[in-house]
């Protein structure tokens, strides 16, 4: 079976704003596997930095595809008790960061990202993030 993955803003900006990130083939191949998740988190910031209603409507039609993660008390609960562990670590990062990475570490999701956030979170807990455009983790 073929991992499935989690594309943070961090890099879906690029994708949509630049005609591309570094990773974009492997997006866009990721897409038409059905293979990238989202939550709301995520859905949400894409959405708030649309610069007019026309990009806005483009952003939610392109992302309607998507797997949406659930946001339920269990995921409620456990990315809090991963915030927790990361604070008693003295890891410091935002919540939504926390949030997404205990998404992805809950539902067995790569994270492809380019935010330095994840890299701390992932010293201390088991978050798979993807690093090398082109070569799929094992």
């Amino acid at each position: 079976m073929k991992p499935e993955y989690f594309i943070d803003t961090s890099v879906w900006i690029p994708y949509f704003r630049d005609g591309g990130s570094e990773h974009g083939d492997f997006i866009d191949e990721l897409i038409d596997d059905s293979r990238v998740h989202i939550n709301g988190i995520v859905l949400a910031e894409l959405l708030t930095g649309a610069r007019s209603s026309a990009e806005l409507d483009r952003l939610a039609s392109a992302l309607a595809g998507l797997k949406l993660l659930p946001s339920d008390r269990a995921s409620s609960e456990s990315a809090g008790r991963s915030g927790f562990a990361l604070k008693k670590k003295g890891i410091s990062v935002p919540l939504s960061d926390i949030i997404i990475a205990t998404d992805c570490i809950d539902h067995g999701l790569v994270l492809i990202e380019a935010d330095r956030h994840y890299a701390a979170i992932a010293a201390h807990l088991p978050l798979k993030l993807y690093t090398q455009p082109g070569h799929v983790p094992d």
